[in-house]
């Protein structure tokens, strides 16, 4: 049975203006490119073509004035001029839509609606489903049997699709009659006047009564006056504003469909405009070729005999090998004794280096060149005794005169420490150097750096242990499919080395780097090792204290407002604010349950208005205090150590300032 047709038609313009709206506006390059619009357009249509499997698909946008301004001069009149920074992200969004080979319909005098409600006919014509993709609510009026619509909500990443029952359960009217709808109600965006003096409730009960424009001027005596008068008086802007909101379906274009098929697109082209924007979370959703071609795929896993079966087939010709039997190991140790520097890379079970077990290590000295040995790994697998491994790679590791390359060093550092080995010789951490290079880089991970500095895609580790709740660790994966991951992280690594370095020299970073950035590697390391020490038995009496405060507050509080209540509620403190004590209300804002807001800046902007105001700002920033810090800290002291354990974070910031995270120590207030 063959496929059913479905085009996807999208709202170029409205989509765009929709994701700039709604994304934040620090969405930026590297270089400082603003990218809010071009990036939510483009995640949207991803999200389409991923979810809908269309056959064809097509872009609609606006170009120039259409024929409802030469027939009201005032509509859209009051709208500002496109903002500079929209219309610069406008011929980016055009560019990814031309990269990824998918034509464009845009006329002189029609509107991107106009020739969207014309494309959808043709096609219902031809016998094609359509879902028309928008941030325009306008279309809705183009739904039938055929045609839908998605439409984002208040966050641009939600959507809804409307078919004839969405909308009737929306607006109570049939997709026909929203045009009679804006004609009476009128359209504040668009400038379109409608009736004055009708509003929504009596636009829908008219036409639910009615059924249409012409059929409630028709029985106008049976209107109430009130309503009547103002009906008749506004009757010629009735059916202007009609005019204006009705969406042509006979614009001068032609669906082609066969132009319009989903087809595949250059995807180096596509990867390069990617890198440009720094859109390499979106990499992934792209449609897949038919063969994949991920970065770092083995040439050949020999060494213990058997090619991986989960391994794809190989695309250039780089060759990794698995290292799992002592003799191989030993040849490995003396090829790499001869070398003039070593990358390496820990595969381990856990993100904390502190938690973490070592399951294998990969080591290269050239690029396309990796070596894999596994150390823990699932039953009937090849591995390597700890012990054996440590004692043929210690001399090359603790080798201060022999340059060691690897990113995010301060990791493996420490897990090598925990399993027995010490790391010298730090001369190049990729992750450093591409921070120092560019400290708002966003292209600090591995798997970004290669993609944008190497055009490599690599593969993420998601592929290999999954996510979420059924997500594995890394010694539960097969090493027939852990060697070409690891060995990839290395060359990619290596190479990586080769072109950040050049980069260092040239802006005069690269004594900063070696000398201070460098070295500051293992004394972090040895930092997080050492831990702090807290003072528990102190923070136990201070926590007693804070509890017998609080204890008073909320009394105090309960009395103040004359009744007991839940203070950490905010819809019963709103209540005994607003409600009970009856504090001003005005120009305050609501939370999505009608509720006025109780956050800290409303409560400010109270203060002095009621003593119970000082209270509950006293009571939340003890409370605070309590839970985030004096009570959290003592459970976060490694018991083994008994001390706390946080990360000092080298390439944290933008500022070159060390930040610590998990936890972080360094906004724990030194008052209150």
């Amino acid at each position: 049975m063959p496929q059913k047709k479905k085009l996807i038609l999208i709202d170029g313009h409205a989509l765009a203006y929709r994701a700039f709206h709604a994304l934040p506006e620090d969405m930026r390059t590297s270089q400082g490119e603003l990218t809010n619009a071009v990036y939510g357009f483009t995640s949207m249509l991803l999200n389409v073509l991923r979810e809908e499997q269309p056959t064809h698909i097509a872009v609609t946008f606006d170009k120039g004035l259409s024929f409802r301004h030469d027939a009201y001069p005032e509509y859209k009149a009051h709208r500002t001029k496109m903002p500079e920074e929209m219309r610069s992200q406008m011929e980016r969004v055009r560019q990814v839509v031309e990269t990824l080979d998918i034509p464009i319909f845009e006329q002189e005098g029609y509107e991107a609606d106009d020739l969207l409600g014309t494309l959808a006919r043709q096609a219902e014509e031809q016998g094609v489903d359509i879902l028309i993709v928008t941030g325009d609510m306008d279309l809705l009026q183009l739904v039938d049997e055929h045609t839908r619509v998605l439409a984002s909500r208040w966050r641009f990443s939600d959507t809804v699709t409307y078919d004839l029952e969405g909308v009737k359960r929306r607006y109570g009217l049939t997709p026909a009659q929203l045009v009679d709808f804006k004609a009476l109600v009128g359209d504040k965006s668009d400038n379109i006047p409608g009736v004055p003096g009708v509003g929504e409730k009596t636009a829908v009960k008219l036409l639910q009564q009615y059924g249409s424009l012409e059929a409630i001027y028709e029985h106008l005596d049976e209107i109430p006056t009130r309503f009547r008068n103002r009906l008749e008086t506004g009757r010629d802007l009735a059916f202007l504003s009609r005019r204006l909101v009705t969406i042509v379906r006979d614009a001068p274009v032609r669906l082609d469909l066969d132009s319009c098929r989903v087809r595949p697109f250059d995807r180096e082209r596509v990867m390069d405009l990617f890198r440009e924007l720094e859109f390499r979370s979106l990499v992934e959703r792209l449609p897949k070729p038919e063969r994949p071609q991920p970065a770092g795929v083995p040439h050949q896993l020999s060494l213990f005999g058997e090619a991986p079966t989960a391994a794809p087939a190989a695309t250039h010709s780089a060759n990794y090998q698995i290292v799992a039997n002592e003799a191989a190991l030993r040849r490995l140790v003396t090829r790499l004794e001869s070398s003039p520097a070593l990358t390496l890379d820990t595969e381990t079970t856990h993100t904390d280096p502190r938690r973490a077990e070592l399951v294998g290590i990969a080591l290269t000295d050239a690029p396309e060149r990796g070596y894999y040995i596994p150390i823990a790994a699932p039953p009937g697998d090849p591995q390597l005794p700890l012990e054996t491994v440590l004692d043929a790679l210690v001399p090359l590791l603790d080798d201060a005169g022999r340059p060691k390359y690897g990113h995010n060093l301060k990791y493996d550092l420490t897990v090598l420490q925990r399993a027995g080995a010490r790391l010298k010789g730090l001369a190049f951490d990729t992750m450093v150097a591409e921070w120092l290079i560019n400290p708002a880089s966003k292209n600090l991970g591995l798997k970004n750096l290669a993609w944008a500095r190497l055009k490599q895609q690599m593969t993420p580790i998601t592929d290999l242990i999954g996510k979420g709740k059924d997500q594995i660790t890394m010694r539960q994966v097969p090493v027939a499919q852990v060697a070409p991951y690891a060995c990839s992280d290395v060359d990619m690594t290596h190479r990586l080395v080769e072109v950040l370095e050049p980069e260092l020299r040239e802006k005069h970073l690269w004594s900063l780097f070696t000398e201070l950035e460098m070295g500051l590697i293992p004394a972090l390391a040895a930092m997080e090792m050492t831990g702090v020490r807290l003072d528990t038995p102190y923070l136990e009496k201070i926590s007693g204290e804070l509890a017998a405060r609080l204890g008073e507050l909320e009394t105090q509080i309960h009395e103040e407002v004359g009744h007991s209540f839940n203070i950490n509620s905010t819809q019963q403190l709103s209540d005994a604010l607003f409600k009970t004590l009856g504090l001003p209300s005005k120009g305050l804002r609501r939370t999505k349950s009608g509720h006025f807001s109780t956050a800290a800046d409303v409560l400010e902007r109270l203060r002095g208005k009621h003593p119970v105001i000082a209270l509950i700002l006293e009571h939340r920033e003890l409370a605070k205090l309590k839970s985030t810090y004096v009570d959290a800290l003592p459970r976060l002291v490694n018991p083994r150590t008994g001390r706390l354990h946080t990360s000092y974070n080298q390439t944290g910031t933008t500022t070159g300032r060390l930040s610590s995270s998990n936890p972080n120590l360094q906004n724990i207030p030194i008052r209150t």
